[in-house]
């Protein structure tokens, strides 16, 4: 079994999703260059990519990770660089940066 993964682009930390990748179909690739976390997000319908460019201010963005052994989620929390959000509309791609990052392991939060 291969690790999967699901997006959650929000309004702020409790607002209103823009894309979750539970609900809707898009592709969302990611990699680190020099640092910086290079976000392409492709297939994300036009008004929720839109509205990700309006709010780019108030991102948040969260990608969790659940390893193929079936051990706990791990959160990653992105922190956006809000110039850096545009939408390629002839390309149908939504681009954006973010310069770090918080990783959450359950176990580190849980007491015994």
């Amino acid at each position: 079994m291969a690790q999967q993964e699901t997006w959650l682009i929000k309004h702020a930390v409790t607002g209103r999703s823009f894309a979750d990748s539970r609900r809707q179909h898009f592709d969302c690739h990611l990699e680190l260059a020099d640092g910086v976390f290079c976000f392409t997000l492709q297939e994300l319908p036009r008004e929720a990519a839109e509205a990700i460019v309006r709010f780019s201010e108030e991102l948040n963005v969260f990608r969790f990770v659940t390893p193929a052994d079936g051990g706990p989620v791990v959160k990653h929390w992105y922190y956006v660089t809000p110039e850096s959000v545009q939408y390629h509309g002839q390309l149908g791609e939504l681009t954006f940066e973010a310069g770090s990052k918080i990783e959450y392991h359950p176990e580190d939060y849980w007491g015994d």
